[in-house]
């Protein structure tokens, strides 16, 4: 089980679809064990993320605290499957993780590249950094931050050892913050490590970086292999202050229902649910307030919703409730 393994599919423990603010089963994830050492990291290019803490193995479960770990439900040759388990949690609230040897993949995908000299990096086929390029951006940068977006493309040029930097779009019309990001940019060459690429000349990165000056967060924030701005605001697990409005209004409808206020709850469960979508507790409870109240075609129609988001409670309940509805022709 020693070494890098690459997480390659996840599901929730009973087999739902995964719905998480910031996993999807697109996501990198990379577990590593050492010794009795276990270590997770979510950025393929630089472990400024990863944590590690140690574990004790008995048969076939991994002890990372008093409370929880890992169970082993398969590890074989270069596969390796596993499912969280957590004192006191619902297995539609635990998930399952599908792993493939970080080497395996890797030398995978440059055979499939081929023979060219001139490739595009991805998450699994990439150099590492040695040190985190935003953290050379935000010195540079200093105290002079702004609202502004970029993306565009690092060209790693192996054969003169350096780097080029295209800037292909910019909010900005201060053209001296993008010369700003690609000089620091330009300059980071020693700090890859690029020792699995010198079959190479050049190697492409896309990536979008994005600068933010509010009253509680000021920096850079960059992702690679992507042109995507909404797949960056994912990586770091949304808009911070979105979702804690959702959580205000998730709170004030347990009130609400402490307070046999079902009006009020379900209002206030509807708007916490349409800020954070993520969250679907606020659905299920929304669900199970109609069903209380007798609404049951409308308790039907919030678990179909869950149905369509592959979730096994939302079909089950749809499945046993909502049997004379056009919710659920199909099961009945």
């Amino acid at each position: 089980m020693n070494g890098d393994w690459i997480k390659y599919k996840i599901e929730m423990k009973d087999g739902s679809s995964l719905i998480d603010r910031f996993f999807t089963d697109s996501s990198y994830v990379n577990y590593t064990f050492k010794k009795m050492e276990m270590c997770t990291n979510g950025n393929p290019t630089h472990r400024v993320n990863e944590v590690c803490f140690p574990y004790s193995l008995n048969q076939n479960f991994i002890k990372t605290s008093s409370t929880s770990g890992y169970e082993i439900e398969r590890v074989k040759n270069d596969t390796l499957i596993l499912c969280e388990r957590i004192d006191g949690m619902e297995i539609d609230k635990l998930k399952r993780f599908y792993f493939v040897r970080e080497q395996k993949l890797f030398n995978e995908i440059k055979i499939e590249k081929g023979e060219s000299k001139n490739q595009i990096a991805n998450e699994f086929y990439t150099p590492t950094l040695r040190s985190s390029l935003e953290l050379e951006l935000n010195k540079a940068f200093k105290n002079k931050h702004s609202n502004f977006k970029a993306k565009g493309v690092i060209t790693i040029d192996l054969k003169n050892r350096e780097i080029n930097t295209l800037i292909s779009y910019s909010n900005t019309s201060d053209s001296n913050k993008i010369k700003r990001v690609r000089k620091v940019i330009d300059k980071s060459y020693k700090l890859w490590d690029l020792k699995r690429f010198k079959h190479l000349e050049t190697l492409e990165m896309p990536f979008v970086l994005k600068d933010e000056k509010t009253k509680t967060f000021r920096g850079i924030s960059m992702k690679f292999f992507t042109n995507s701005f909404y797949q960056l605001d994912h990586f770091y697990g949304g808009d911070t202050r979105i979702i804690q409005k959702a959580g205000e209004y998730f709170n004030k409808a347990i009130n609400s229902y402490q307070n046999k206020d079902y009006e009020s709850s379900i209002k206030n469960f509807t708007k916490s649910y349409e800020l954070d979508p993520k969250n679907i507790d606020a659905l299920y409870n929304r669900a199970a307030i109609y069903y209380e109240i007798g609404k049951l075609e409308l308790a039907c129609k919030d678990w179909n919703e869950l149905s369509e988001l592959g979730q096994k409670k939302g079909i089950e309940l749809l499945k046993n409730n909502c049997k004379k509805t056009t919710y659920n022709k199909e099961l009945s």
